[in-house]
């Protein structure tokens, strides 16, 4: 079962990657994964992106496999831009970024247009192992949310994007969160069919060249499609892998909640569908997860925090 590396450098420096890349061999990893954009900083109004093409060539020199990370609906430059308007919640109240979480609606035209560049982007690229879709889905900052889902309509979005294609679709203008409550399945249906059309483009595109791999939150499966508009296991059936995020600020370090959320999974998918993503402090806290039953079987493992293992012995 191969074991990757999640490597997100403030910026790329050739010497450093190719001693980085020695270490990551060494310690026995399978390969890399690298976000494609460079970090946000405050005011910068340009989007910057990494070398992607010279890292990947360089990760395969090493004997390594590539990945490569998109964060679609989550992008703190859309934001800067006069036309950019932000996700609206059921309360008709506009999303306030915080703690660098600036979602992007799926239905924004400009998301959904610098959505399609970026697949343009990785599909220049050529032959790339691996890509995964972080962020492809409604907002939903679950870093900071109880995963435990008690909301009575999903949060996020009910933007004039989302209600004006909403009104299309049943045929009737829908003006209140109230109407929505009333045709709530026909609102779930829509927005996963939503989802999974950009899912379904993104394997148009990419998916004769590299494994995709679409992100999930750390949520119940039966939660997913309510809070996010996800459906994995529509993208299993179209050939994708799926990662959940098993870690939570909440639930750092509990193996239990890992495993009662992989029991679930294992009832829907076959192990060799997952590629799970783990933060993890420690080789002490990998070796944890590794015992985890089933675990061998996984399409791979994505650790998080390079910097904090790198110094291992």
């Amino acid at each position: 079962m191969p074991m990757f590396i999640k490597y997100y450098p403030n910026k790329y420096e050739r010497h450093q990657l190719i001693e980085d890349l020695k270490i990551i061999r060494d310690k026995g990893y399978d390969g890399v994964f690298y976000c494609i954009n460079k970090p946000y900083e405050t005011g910068d109004l340009t989007m910057k992106f990494f070398p992607v093409a010279r890292m990947i060539e360089l990760t395969k020199q090493a004997g390594l496999k590539a990945g490569i990370i998109l964060d679609c609906f989550q992008n703190p430059f859309l934001w800067q831009m006069d036309i950019f308007s932000p996700p609206v919640n059921y309360l008709g109240i506009a999303y306030t970024p915080r703690n660098k979480y600036y979602p992007v609606c799926p239905n924004n035209p400009i998301g959904h247009d610098f959505y399609h560049l970026l697949l343009q982007k990785i599909y220049r690229l050529g032959q790339i192992d691996y890509c995964m879709f972080e962020n492809l889905r409604f907002p939903f900052f679950w870093q900071e949310e109880n995963l435990d889902i008690q909301h009575h309509v999903p949060p996020y979005c009910y933007c004039p994007f989302c209600v004006t294609e909403f009104s299309s679709m049943v045929g009737e203008v829908v003006s209140f969160t109230s109407q929505i409550v009333e045709m709530l399945p026909d609102w779930l249906e829509w927005r996963s069919g939503i989802i999974a059309n950009l899912v379904y483009d993104a394997c148009d595109a990419l998916i004769k060249k590299t494994k995709i791999i679409i992100s999930t939150p750390p949520l119940a499966l039966i939660d997913l499609p309510f809070a996010t508009g996800q459906l994995p296991l529509a993208y299993v059936d179209n050939g994708c892998l799926i990662s959940p995020a098993l870690y939570h600020p909440s639930k750092m370090g509990n193996i239990l909640w890992v495993e009662d959320i992989l029991d679930q999974y294992r009832i829907e998918f076959k192990m060799t569908k997952l590629f799970p993503t783990f933060k993890v402090q420690s080789e002490n806290e990998i070796k944890q997860y590794l015992a985890i039953d089933s675990t061998e079987n996984f399409a791979g493992l994505l650790f998080d925090n390079w910097q904090s293992l790198k110094y291992e012995d």
